[in-house]
C-alpha cells in the first residue's frame, strides 16, 4: 500500500560549488517504509505557477532560478 502526499513541495537545500540551488521537487508518494519518492519541478510547473500574476523582482529572479534548474533537470 502506498500513501500519496498531495501538494507538498520541498525545495532541496543542496547546492553546487557556486551555491546555486540545484532544484524544487515534489514529494509525489510516501512508502509503507516512511521513504519519499521526489519529482523534480518542470519547466511546466513554474509557468503554470507563475504565468498568471504579476511577479516583483525578487519572484521575478526566482522564477528565473527556478525555470533555470528546472531546464537543468530535464537535461539530466
Amino acid at each position: 500500500m502506498l500513501l500519496v502526499v498531495k501538494q507538498l513541495v520541498v525545495d532541496i537545500v543542496a547546492t553546487d560549488a557556486g551555491h546555486n540551488r540545484l532544484g524544487r521537487y515534489r514529494v509525489s508518494e510516501r512508502r509503507r517504509d516512511g521513504s519519499l519518492v521526489l519529482v523534480p519541478e518542470t519547466v511546466d510547473d513554474v509557468i503554470a505557477e507563475t504565468a498568471d500574476r504579476p511577479l516583483d523582482g525578487d519572484q521575478f529572479l526566482e522564477a528565473l532560478d527556478r525555470l533555470d534548474a528546472a531546464a537543468s533537470q530535464r537535461e539530466r
